[in-house]
């Protein structure tokens, strides 16, 4: 398996936008950053849906979206100097949301006993009868 590189050890070419005025630069890692919330939820959502579809429970990369990016002539070594990530198979869960907590049948009955009145010395004499048993 090949080392794990240093992230802070890239050198990056950054192309502006405004080609006629200014050259391609490259700069080290550290002097790259991006501003607080230019990246966020709503962003990543709308990203999703212009350029993302769903495919057989899979999300994949639209046709004009790879078309217009030159997607298919690249590959993971391109973006990525590590080795691809193996991902562990896991089925899809057929339950939609969490069901209702459930207090337990011990913790329900001590509540029930707290409540009644005069039940405190009931439940003494029970379990002062128990350990009786057990010995």
């Amino acid at each position: 398996k090949k080392a794990i590189i240093d992230p802070s050890l890239f050198k990056y070419k950054v192309q502006p936008i405004k080609k006629h005025l200014y050259e391609p630069v490259i700069v080290k890692a550290s002097q790259l950053s991006r501003r607080k919330h230019l990246f966020s939820r709503d962003r990543l959502k709308l990203f999703l849906k212009q350029h993302c579809e769903p495919h057989d429970g899979v999300i994949k990369a639209k046709a004009t979206s790879i078309e217009k990016y030159n997607l298919a002539e690249q590959n993971f070594s391109y973006f990525f100097p590590d080795e691809p990530p193996t991902f562990i198979f896991s089925p899809a869960s057929r339950r939609r949301g969490r069901p209702p907590k459930r207090a337990s049948a011990s913790l329900e009955d001590n509540i029930t006993a707290k409540n009644t009145p005069g039940s405190k010395s009931k439940v003494s004499r029970e379990r002062a009868r128990f350990q009786k048993q057990k010995d």
